[in-house]
């Protein structure tokens, strides 16, 4: 026990002593908060300047040109703008005026509508997916309502049969139930996007970079031939321990840090955005950790096998690409866990051993997972860090640690076996 302290407070010390580790500890995280927080709040402002503009132009009073070939327009209802709709006799002359700009939209009646039932109508820009103008009397809008009910209501003459036939169940007398919890908006939204932005970041470099502290500690005591004076004293599974014991220190230190950093930049993003505080409940750092923890032994397992086994750091490195893999997704669909957390995407990599730490601790952040998907995902990951430091140890042997043969991936795949 005493030789793993001792490697345990090198580890530990070394780490500390280094200036990459400050570095990374502080400028880059407040780099990627800052880039992160400025990029979410532009949107968030570019959001609600484009809302702004909608509801200005919604209040304005649309201009429509009527070609009513079929004479079944008579009246305008009471209840509609009296000048929305403009009387053409023909429909070349109302695209005409389209086309000037002077119309929003040309809607023209043939003559047998009451048997076909088709009306055409005219918008500039229109896109098959989008509709035309966002304030359209035909596609995709708050006003669609208009043309159906002047033409039910000319059709009919009954005001309130038209309604009807248009509406047979007004919202009146509908009660709503609501399935999914409504979404966030202005600087909450923000802030949620911050959240589920800045988590993965944070556990992609803790996991990554700490985790190859492992892989550099190990090849550079081979290279120095340092580690041969080591295992006169040491047993390797005794320096394995002692390793990754100290730099698991050394990482929840740069947890503290980072999230203290990006706490302190989501209460100063709720200031400006004149939004609430976004707060984390006491479970959501007991879950932080314990992911943290177990991802960082898995990770860091598979850097020390590979630091056993690589004569050079940079032979080792190649490894680190294995890893980027599983927690790249989760960075790159940072707003699917925000938008949809119980997805099958964010469910998938939530329970995946590797990319669980970053994961489920984002949807943690962001939403209220079931207990059991936390307990199952936290067991498998656990179980999985397990089976890679026992591996690991089987790669810390003599053989290894002295051997200056080449890395290559068929020796990390079968390394385990030798006894």
């Amino acid at each position: 026990m005493q030789n793993i302290w001792l490697v345990l407070k090198h580890e530990i010390i070394t780490t500390l002593r280094r200036k990459s580790f400050w570095v990374m500890t502080f400028l880059m995280p407040a780099f990627l908060i800052l880039f992160n927080g400025y990029y979410i709040l532009q949107e968030s402002g570019a959001i609600s300047s484009e809302s702004e503009s909608d509801a200005s132009a919604a209040t304005e009073v649309l201009h429509v040109g009527l070609v009513d070939e079929a004479g079944i327009i008579k009246t305008i209802p009471p209840d509609l703008p009296p000048d929305i709709f403009v009387p053409y006799a023909d429909a070349a002359a109302a695209r005409a005026d389209l086309d000037a700009g002077r119309l929003q939209q040309v809607v023209v009646i043939p003559a047998g509508y009451v048997d076909r039932g088709d009306v055409t109508i005219s918008a500039p820009n229109f896109q098959l997916f989008r509709g035309g103008d966002s304030n359209s009397v035909a596609f995709g809008s708050n006003n669609e309502w208009i043309l159906p009910y002047l033409l039910n209501y000319n059709i009919s003459g009954d005001p309130a049969l038209a309604v009807a036939v248009f509406n047979p169940t007004p919202g009146a007398l509908v009660n709503q139930i609501a399935v999914q919890p409504a979404e966030v908006s202005g600087g909450e939204r923000a802030q949620a996007e911050l959240v589920a932005t800045i988590i993965p970041y944070i556990y992609y470099f803790i996991l990554l970079v700490v985790s190859g502290y492992m892989l550099q500690s190990v090849t550079t005591e081979k290279e120095s031939r340092v580690v041969e004076v080591l295992l006169l004293s040491l047993k390797p599974t005794q320096l394995m321990t002692g390793k990754i014991l100290g730099l698991t220190v050394v990482a929840l230190l740069q947890l503290a840090i980072w999230f203290g950093g990006g706490v302190f930049m989501l209460q100063r993003s709720a200031t400006w955005l004149n939004a609430a505080n976004f707060t984390f409940p006491f479970s959501f750092f007991i879950w932080a950790i314990l992911f943290l923890l177990l991802g960082y032994l898995a990770y860091a397992s598979i850097m020390a096998a590979a630091g056993a086994i690589a004569p050079t750091a940079r032979e080792g490195n190649q490894v680190t690409w294995l890893l980027i893999v599983p927690l790249l997704p989760t960075l790159m669909f940072a707003t699917e866990f925000l938008d949809n957390p119980h997805g099958a995407l964010a469910l998938g990599l939530s329970l995946f051993p590797l990319s669980a730490p970053s994961a489920m601790v984002t949807r943690i952040a962001v939403a209220e997972v079931p207990l059991w998907q936390i307990l199952l995902s936290l067991v498998g990951l656990a179980l999985t860090a397990y089976a890679f430091v026992t591996l690991a140890g089987r790669f810390f042997q003599s053989g290894n640690l002295l051997s200056g043969e080449s890395f290559n991936w068929k020796r990390l795949a079968t390394g385990w076996r030798r006894s």
